[in-house]
């Protein structure tokens, strides 16, 4: 017999990742005011800094064509700007703004919320096993 959808791995790892974007983009839409690629981009700027637009596009597992429109209306919003690479004429780098900075907190927390709901009706032993054996999948996969 064979196992159902709903219990093989991919398609459960599928699911869960899809339905807490979905929840996450949402829950941002509405109370920052940006979808959730756009939160990503911020969140990557913050942490990492400039890059640029290919290697952000890397990031995000996008085309470039896309980042470059995404960036057009994050630069609009003053949210991220766009500076010669010093070490290559033809290309941007990105850098998050003082208004992105300051949203960062805000965009991981409303993730912690998110993550919450997720994970509620779970002890933090589960918590913690379930995070331990995502990290050695994702370890297992990328390694």
């Amino acid at each position: 017999m064979s196992t159902g959808l709903e219990k093989r791995f991919g398609f459960l790892v599928a699911d869960v990742a899809r339905l807490i974007g979905t929840q996450f983009d949402q829950q941002a839409r509405g109370r920052i005011n940006l979808p959730r690629a756009q939160c990503r981009v911020v969140v990557y700027l913050c942490n990492f800094g400039e890059m640029n637009q290919t290697q952000l596009a890397d990031m995000l597992e996008v085309t470039p064509m896309t980042v470059v429109r995404m960036l057009d209306r994050m630069e609009e919003g003053g949210w991220v700007k766009r500076i010669d690479d010093p070490n290559d004429r033809r290309a941007l780098r990105v850098v998050a703004t003082a208004k992105a900075e300051r949203l960062e907190s805000q965009i991981l927390g409303l993730g912690d919320e998110v993550t919450a709901t997720a994970l509620q009706g779970l002890s933090a032993q589960e918590k913690t096993t379930l995070i331990n054996l995502l990290i050695k999948v994702k370890t297992n996969i990328t390694t």
